[in-house]
């Protein structure tokens, strides 16, 4: 930081020339008063600081931020002096002022994103300003990488995804999960599913049941609990999921047992199927 003491300018006075004799003529009155207004007018020109109180010792900071390595003025870098609340920001030229400061020794905290931020002492000199330059070095900012997530428009219209947050004991299956599952039928995407089971039926098709905590003879004889299907929002009777092709499918969310939300819920389940191209 460089910095350099302007002290306040002093309003010269009209001196008296000794032995001169003095006029009385209209021309020196006219003269006289000139000197008093351009003398008045000197005054209310004078700085800030030299209107201040004579018993209150102030100073003040004017200077400019700019880039170490381009030179180049630093717009919005902002100024804090130690003991002032409010911070000072520099303008489009990287100028800055700061009126009024006591007298005394101060920190100067100089920061703008971008930047290492600046530490500097400073004296405040009574009744003067103090002119400073101060040059920031540049700094890369790291920030955490972009996250991006595609949505489906179809789901999130559907509370798809507002359900899958808030914390309800679903299993959700959005279209990169059902490609990545690699099914080969629908009922497929079932299977691995803590308390879901598909039974084949021979020629009926694949069957999906809900708690899986049967004896083997009740397993072989169909034994379990068959959730309610809803595509699109409407209440299917189909029999088997199979009855869909996989490709038609958005999404699909899975509540075991009377897990599911609102107008879903059934005792024995709910399993919810959302439909690239909707059904009407």
């Amino acid at each position: 930081m460089r910095s350099a003491t302007r002290p306040a300018e002093n309003v010269r006075r009209p001196v008296a020339v000794a032995g001169a004799a003095p006029r009385r003529s209209g021309g020196f009155i006219r003269v006289l008063l000139a000197i008093v207004a351009i003398s008045m007018l000197v005054a209310s020109a004078a700085s800030p600081l030299s209107a201040q109180d004579p018993g209150v010792h102030v100073g003040a900071i004017d200077g400019h931020v700019l880039d170490q390595d381009t030179r180049e003025w630093i717009e919005g870098a902002e100024i804090r002096v130690e003991g002032i609340d409010d911070p000072t920001f520099t303008d489009p030229e990287g100028h800055f002022r700061i009126d009024g400061i006591p007298v005394g020794r101060y920190r100067v905290l100089i920061r703008r994103i971008g930047y290492a931020a600046r530490l500097d002492t400073i004296s405040i000199p009574t009744n003067s300003v103090l002119a400073v330059e101060i040059a920031l070095a540049r700094q890369p900012v790291v920030l955490e990488p972009l996250r991006i997530t595609v949505r489906s428009a179809t789901l999130e219209r559907n509370g798809f995804y507002e359900r899958s947050e808030q914390g309800y004991s679903g299993v959700y299956l959005d279209r990169a999960k059902i490609e990545e599952v690699r099914a080969t039928s629908v009922t497929h995407l079932f299977q691995g599913i803590n308390g879901i089971r598909v039974l084949y039926d021979g020629l009926f098709g694949a069957r999906v049941l809900v708690n899986q905590h049967y004896s083997v003879v009740d397993t072989v004889q169909g034994g379990g609990c068959q959730p309610a299907f809803w595509i699109d929002g409407v209440r299917s009777a189909m029999r088997s999921p199979d009855d869909m092709l996989l490709n038609e499918l958005e999404g699909v969310e899975i509540y075991r047992r009377a897990g599911a939300p609102g107008k879903f819920i059934h005792p024995c389940g709910t399993i919810l199927f959302w439909t690239r191209v909707p059904t009407k």
